[in-house]
């Protein structure tokens, strides 16, 4: 079994390093540039899987000409794969592109993105029914969930080492949104929610993807005493460093298909605050696993924020998130990818 991932590499994101690392021996994963690797999976026999992951950066330009030329192109060598004999696996991170330049040729291609695959996957049962509902042609769409590592930043420096380290206050309650910073990632909600928590304060850490959105954002925290940026990408151990320090991790997402970073923060049992967007109330039960506000709403952020203040002995909503992943580690996740390969190969069709 040969597979070819698209993209082969992510720079800010562990997940295909870790997937194709608990693969079997039996799968050969050439993650090679795709100007290498495609043309060997061209000529050679044998199975062989193309497996794809993200194609926003192929397609998407601010021209509607040259996003429809992108577009067209993309899909001709898909179609041009499948007549080969390459069987294509989607697995479908973003059913949208997050930063979205023309959302009807968007559609268009990915709707024919999912007529040309042979199979999908995607993370959450809330994922699996809006495709069936918006493209009744889909495929056979399997649920396997982002996987995880035991400590996915390494183990956790005690609160008070952590806080000390960082300079931090050892009593004030702290938030955390931890990951790249993106229009996409809702901090505007934060932030306004911020300045009702005064006694409070919030720490906004990870790599700018967005210059100019990081722009806005510098501007909306200019004068709040109670919110420190750090963008940058942040190393493993200062990851760890940040979560211990925090009294919770929060996401406020306007829009989400998946996310790694509440996958590896819970699997460091460190509670999480979500909106209630259907992928993330699959993995966040409020009050158990997490906490949950309504999307878009300050006031009821502001509400989840003061309650989970008040929750005595918040660690075992943390370690209990953590035990509700127990299935999805590296190995367990690879395991049902492969055998979803293994079956898509062996169908003809």
């Amino acid at each position: 079994m040969d597979i070819y991932p698209f993209p082969p590499r992510l720079a800010y994101s562990p997940y295909l390093d870790a997937l194709y690392a608990a693969f079997p021996d039996d799968a050969v994963v050439d993650r090679r540039s795709p100007r290498r690797s495609l043309w060997r999976m061209v000529f050679r026999r044998g199975q062989r899987l193309f497996h794809l992951h993200f194609f926003d950066a192929v397609v998407q330009h601010p021209n509607a000409i040259l996003c429809w030329l992108r577009a067209t192109g993309w899909i001709l060598l898909l179609a041009f794969f499948r007549v080969i004999g390459v069987r294509i696996v989607w697995t479908v991170h973003n059913l949208q592109p997050h930063e979205c330049y023309h959302p009807a040729i968007a559609t268009r291609t990915i709707g024919r993105v999912i007529r040309l695959c042979h199979a999908l996957t995607v993370h959450h049962h809330s994922t699996k029914v809006r495709i069936q509902q918006e493209y009744s042609f889909a495929p056979t769409i399997h649920v396997i969930p982002h996987g995880h590592a035991e400590e996915p930043f390494g183990p956790l420096p005690t609160r008070a080492s952590a806080r000390a380290q960082l300079g931090l206050d050892a009593e004030l309650p702290t938030f955390l949104y931890l990951g790249m910073i993106r229009r996409y990632k809702g901090l505007e909600l934060l932030i306004e929610a911020m300045q009702l928590l005064p006694q409070t304060l919030l720490i906004i850490a990870g790599h700018p993807g967005d210059k100019g959105y990081l722009s806005e954002i510098h501007q909306r925290t200019a004068r709040s005493i109670n919110i420190s940026l750090h963008p940058r990408f942040l190393a493993d151990a200062e990851v760890a460093r940040y979560l211990a320090a925090c009294d919770a991790v929060v996401l406020p997402y306007t829009e989400i298909t998946t996310s790694g970073m509440l996958v590896a923060a819970q699997a460091a049992g460190v509670v999480c605050v979500v909106p209630n967007l259907a992928p993330l109330i699959e993995q966040v039960r409020d009050g158990e696993t997490g906490y949950v506000y309504l999307q878009g709403n300050a006031a009821s952020l502001v509400t989840t924020l003061e309650r989970l203040i008040a929750t005595p002995q918040r660690e075992i909503i943390g370690r209990n998130a953590r035990t509700a992943l127990r299935s999805h580690t590296w190995p367990q996740v690879a395991a049902q990818f492969h055998a979803l390969f293994v079956s898509v190969l062996r169908v003809r069709k």
